[in-house]
């Protein structure tokens, strides 16, 4: 058993993590924010709430180096995700290829025999298995917007960055970013509801379910180059989001899917096998995503 306590330069921010394998059996939270601050403001509607940004992002902890180092640090990285399969474009995809990639998938991972082990989607935390029975529409969800994706890039068409929703969720999040990091003690977002930061709406995922999403949105980024940067709220908080995704629990479903890809496509997330903390305590991994 570790317990590991998780610093970050120029912040205070803290999260303690009590690991045994890749397991996180507790975790607690002592998140401050030491460049920015969070004011509340009035509510604009019932289903959204706003806050202000007063300050904008010190990345001045991550300095670029020369374009050799970029290439070699993305290198290492493309090398650990392994080969991206052969893969139609998106808007030529065809819907059965994306159930097979996505909810198919999610169905042979999920267990419902254990008591942790069913595989539920990430906004309204339904169990595959009635999403798959019909009880509700199915649908792709893209962690990272493709609005955000510039062009029709091979972003769109990874399933590693794909999450299962109802159409429903779907709607309701749109092409809106997403909160990725912890709630702050004096301030909490309510899930599935629509949150200003600094000017910009973001969509709020259950708690639990930020660092299954913030690892899928972290390959993401460190993989495909033509996606638009993090939101201002995302870079101020590019610490906190990395430490959830580091912290906070894998479960094992997730887990499950992603050895799937590994098996069948040769492509998969490097944050959800051994060794990932070292991609999580490179600056220079972290400069592909957040500069």
């Amino acid at each position: 058993m570790i317990a590991l306590v998780v610093h970050h330069r120029n912040t205070h921010d803290k999260l303690l993590c009590v690991r045994e394998g890749n397991q996180v059996l507790e975790h607690i939270s002592q998140l401050t924010y030491a460049n920015t601050k969070v004011c509340p403001r009035k509510k604009n509607n019932k289903s959204s709430q706003s806050f202000l940004m007063t300050e904008r992002p010190d990345m001045s902890a991550l300095s670029m180096r020369n374009d050799s180092w970029q290439d070699n640090t993305k290198q290492r990285w493309l090398q650990a995700c392994g080969t991206r399969p052969q893969l139609a474009r998106w808007r030529n995809m065809r819907t059965k290829d994306k159930y097979r990639l996505l909810h198919s998938v999610a169905m042979t991972a999920d267990d419902d025999v254990t008591s942790d082990g069913d595989y539920v989607t990430a906004y309204e935390m339904i169990d595959i298995d009635e999403l798959a029975e019909g009880k509700r529409q199915w649908s792709v969800e893209h962690v990272v917007p493709r609005s955000h994706v510039r062009g029709d890039g091979p972003a769109e068409s990874d399933p590693v960055g794909w999450i299962e929703a109802t159409i429903n969720a779907n709607s309701r999040r749109s092409n809106h970013p997403l909160v990725l990091w912890p709630d702050s003690d004096d301030e909490v977002a309510l899930p599935n509801t629509l949150v200003r930061f600094d000017g910009v709406m973001h969509f709020v995922p259950p708690a639990v379910q930020r660092g299954r999403l913030a690892r899928k949105w972290l390959f993401i980024r460190a993989t495909y180059d033509e996606i638009d940067p993090p939101t201002i709220a995302q870079q101020c908080r590019a610490k906190q989001i990395v430490t959830l995704a580091q912290c906070q629990r894998v479960w094992p479903a997730e887990e499950r899917v992603n050895q799937w890809y590994r098996k069948n496509l040769g492509w998969a997330n490097p944050l959800l096998e051994q060794g990932s903390d070292a991609w999580y305590s490179s600056e220079d991994w972290l400069e592909l995503i957040f500069v």
